[in-house]
């Protein structure tokens, strides 16, 4: 089990903003060099990509217009195009450092809303599904929640709610979610994600045995991972499709770094910058 608990561990280093329940571990586990992954034979496949945009601090649809250009322009790059992932609380600022809760309540949403009512209507048009994330506020509870939404081209919404809070969660007055979400698409077992929930050991293990295909994994970071080595043990025969964010947002620089890592833990795509997007047809092995 310590083989697929490294998995979360060791990217804990790509992290800055992303305790309780949080795995320890020392970086040490990696090969200098890159392990191959042949995926040439696999029985299924599953065609995605990893988006990297600048939200607007203030004006969601600023932002539901980049997302629908990016969406269009991949589609337009690879017809073949299934799933298409945005970052983490993607619609706006992931943190406020003067407003915090305040400025998350004024970003927030309920869950079908107006700004899943536009990506649905984008993925119908685009007949792909769409992975991003929001701020959601339930209406029953007034709570805010850091949920990541999965649309798909049919118009089915999906949603899974942040669980493993970090410390700008709090601060952003997040309550957590309690349940993982897994999925199928097109018959690829696939998760959701967020962030940090890649350091909660119980999360970890939940994971694990769900046996899925695909983490598709909504994110907020800082800090790059090296493309140049393999992150060993890092996963669970399991491919991550990582979507971040870019820009400056006070006292935070994003770079915009957004990677797909296939299951020997190796970088397969990645990418810099702003309006940046990675694509790859993931070869799946059945299990």
């Amino acid at each position: 089990m310590k083989v697929n608990f490294l998995f979360y561990a060791i990217l804990i280093t790509i992290l800055s903003s992303c305790q309780k329940d949080w795995l320890d571990y020392s970086p040490i586990d990696m090969y200098s060099a890159k392990i191959e992954y042949d995926d040439n034979k696999a029985t299924k496949h599953l065609s995605v990509a990893a988006v990297s945009i600048q939200p607007s601090k203030t004006d969601k649809q600023i932002t539901l217009n980049t997302i629908k250009t990016m969406v269009e322009k991949i589609k337009l790059e690879h017809n073949d195009i299934q799933v298409i992932v945005f970052g983490e609380l993607i619609l706006g600022w992931y943190w406020d450092e003067d407003e915090k809760d305040q400025y998350q309540r004024s970003m927030s949403e309920a869950i079908p809303g107006t700004s899943t009512e536009f990506v649905k209507n984008l993925a119908s048009a685009n007949h792909v599904n769409i992975v991003f994330g929001m701020t959601e506020l339930d209406n029953s509870s007034n709570k805010l929640y850091n949920t990541q939404v999965l649309i798909r081209s049919n118009g089915e919404l999906v949603k899974y709610r942040k669980q493993n809070l970090n410390e700008t969660d709090i601060d952003n007055s997040i309550t957590a979610g309690n349940q993982l979400v897994t999925t199928e698409i097109d018959g690829i077992k696939v998760a959701l994600f967020i962030c940090s929930d890649m350091q909660s050991n119980s999360i970890t293990k939940e994971m694990t045995e769900a046996k899925v295909d695909v983490i598709l994994h909504s994110l907020t970071s800082t800090t790059d991972m090296n493309a140049n080595i393999s992150y060993v043990g890092t996963q669970m025969n399991t491919w991550i499709v990582f979507a971040n964010r870019f820009g400056s947002e006070g006292i935070f620089e994003y770079t915009g770094f957004t990677h797909i890592i296939n299951p020997a833990g190796t970088i397969s795509e990645r990418a810099l910058g702003n309006n940046a997007y990675v694509y790859r047809n993931l070869g799946i092995f059945n299990k």
